[in-house]
């Protein structure tokens, strides 16, 4: 039986002694974003030293306004925050880099760290390991997916400060990024101008387009007369998570894989604006609206496009440019395999898909184009633009591609 407590002083909060002796000290701290009930405890074997618990707990409330977690650990803390905060308000594929950095480069290294006791200086060890054992660049998105962590942290009421903000990532050395020379562009687009996907490997190198907005292109946005394309849909992957209800922890239709799960659904939040094509392949929007804009092709494309659309007919039920059997849209692993062979066959340098995007950057660079109508054309993020502003610069792109052309032809 419980031992009789003494009676409650003012400030004590919820204050009584357990069976096996230990003193317990509560407080009352509101309701959290989910509507629970926020409550910190404390214990003491003595009487003594749970009051002055909670004179420290109400001391640190009156000096940073919450009270720190003492128990939760990094690990428990990313777990939450990738489940309740991150995935609701990310898209899918953005959830995926976060989960990934957490599981692969935070967790290992301080997921077992109570978060109340994280430094400025274990922040900075974690990020010169991953530096020396894996790269810089891993580093600085190491960073941003910690010091992101925190800052919800913060709002939570988990820690009052954000250890991550006064650290400095490591740093890069700026990597050259490998593009095709025109000659070599020039090669690929005479080898394959008669092959069925000639016609998406010129567009690659003549738009700089990505790989999952070509992939996402139909015909609907495609405007041959004016020589126009509109970018404002990409093609994507995504997850399947497990539909039906699960037995202590195991999914109840015994599949191990959720693609496998007769109920799978798509693993995306809410609002999440998206159009089912085939499977796991799946339209969505570009992540910024910079990634949404109209291209002029130069002419020798538009006349590729014409002829591959005359030889197609159509993009099968989804009506997408290029398709594979039975019009269905192409898997983007596939169609990077389908580069490498192309780029073997022709006898060109070995240089990966995105390559084409770095390719069409760099010639147009060479040509004297202004930097800010490149970064329009292809839809770089770092420039602020509206859809106004580019169908004013929309003369001065054509010009540019033009120019392309003319130096691929």
């Amino acid at each position: 039986m419980a031992k009789k407590t003494s009676r409650r002083l003012a400030g004590d909060g919820g204050l009584y002694q357990r069976a096996n002796g230990l003193w317990v000290v509560t407080m009352e701290l509101g309701f959290n974003t989910n509507g629970t009930r926020k409550r910190w405890s404390a214990t003491s074997r003595t009487q003594a030293g749970a009051r002055e618990k909670l004179r420290a707990a109400t001391k640190e409330i009156d000096t940073h306004g919450a009270i720190t977690s003492q128990t939760l650990t990094v690990a428990e803390w990313c777990s939450t925050w990738l489940r309740d905060i991150v995935k609701p308000r990310v898209k899918p594929r953005t959830f995926e880099w976060y989960q990934s950095e957490v599981v692969h480069h935070i967790v290992p290294r301080i997921g077992k760290v109570r978060l109340a006791n994280l430094t400025p200086a274990s922040i900075r060890s974690m990020e010169a390991a991953i530096a020396r054992e894996v790269s810089p660049a891993s580093a600085q998105a190491v960073h941003r997916v910690i010091r992101a962590a925190l800052t919800d942290a913060i709002v939570d009421g988990h820690v009052v400060r954000n250890v991550a903000t006064p650290v400095t990532p490591p740093r890069s050395l700026a990597v050259e990024r490998e593009a095709l020379s025109a000659i070599e562009a020039a090669r690929i687009m005479a080898a394959t101008a008669g092959d069925p996907m000639g016609s998406r490997w010129a567009f690659a190198l003549l738009t700089g387009v990505r790989q999952g907005e070509s992939l996402g292109l139909q015909w609907d946005r495609v405007d041959l007369g004016a020589g126009v394309v509109d970018i404002s849909w990409q093609l994507q992957r995504l997850r399947f998570t497990h539909g039906c209800k699960e037995v202590n922890g195991v999914p109840s239709c015994g599949c191990k894989r959720a693609g496998s799960c007769p109920k799978r659904c798509l693993d995306m939040p809410a609002g999440f604006e998206h159009d089912v094509l085939d499977g796991g392949l799946v339209l969505t929007r570009p992540k910024t609206n910079q990634g949404k804009r109209l291209i002029p092709m130069p002419p020798m494309l538009t006349e590729a496009l014409r002829t591959h659309r005359k030889r197609t007919l159509t993009g099968g039920g989804h009506n997408l440019v290029w398709t594979r059997d039975g019009g269905r849209p192409i898997d983007p692993k596939d169609d990077s395999k389908a580069w490498d062979a192309m780029v073997k066959d022709v006898g060109v340098r070995d240089v990966p898909l995105h390559s084409a995007r770095h390719t069409t950057a760099t010639l147009l660079l060479e040509l004297g184009v202004d930097a800010h109508v490149i970064k329009g054309v292809l839809g770089h993020t770092n420039i602020a633009t509206t859809r106004g502003y580019q169908h004013v610069d929309l003369a001065l792109a054509r010009e540019a591609m033009d120019k392309l052309g003319e130096v691929l032809s």
